[in-house]
């Protein structure tokens, strides 16, 4: 397994990140439910805030990491308050998301897709409660490349701030 690297420009917050957990064994099939329902914090709509999903436990001993990952909001109705995601990324060996916006007094389900270097693969639901007592807020903007493309705080940038992309046009990574 490669070791994650620190980034220096963001720290996934503690507080909002849960542990992906191996699926339940086939014993417990049909004993317990067979999604595993993960809740992030709740948050407010108008608050972009990060949250993470840390694969330590589902990869234990496989000598694994994440190589991918990325997300969509199940549950958007087209609105522009609705919740959204402005970047996904890989940050500290862990799968990193920045959400803005939500409906107040909703519970949103983000579904969350990782892939390992070994060729893993996850699809996770994760629930978050936009707080009802808040009112309605589209997603504040992030920095975005020319063709619209977000960047995350991870990015690889030169000292003039220009982001280096691969050739897909995707920016490459510490991760």
């Amino acid at each position: 397994m490669i070791p994650p690297l620190p980034s220096p420009n963001w720290q996934p917050a503690p507080a909002r990140t849960l542990p992906l957990t191996p699926p339940p064994g086939l014993r417990l099939r049909g004993l317990v439910a067979e999604d595993l329902c993960l809740a992030w914090a709740p948050k407010a709509s108008g608050d972009n805030l990060d949250f993470s999903l840390n694969p330590e436990n589902w990869l234990y001993g496989t000598g694994d990491s994440l190589t991918s990952v990325s997300a969509r909001v199940l549950t958007s109705t087209g609105a522009v308050t609705d919740l959204t995601v402005l970047w996904a990324t890989l940050l500290q060996g862990q799968a990193c998301l920045f959400l803005g916006g939500g409906v107040p007094g909703t519970v949103q389900q983000v579904q969350v897709c990782v892939t390992t270097q070994q060729g893993r693969s996850l699809v996770q639901p994760v629930s978050v409660a936009i707080l009802a007592d808040t009112p309605a807020a589209q997603a504040q903007p992030v920095p975005r490349l020319a063709d619209g493309t977000p960047v995350p705080p991870n990015a690889l940038a030169l000292p003039g701030g220009a982001i280096l992309t691969g050739p897909s046009g995707t920016p490459y990574l510490i991760a």
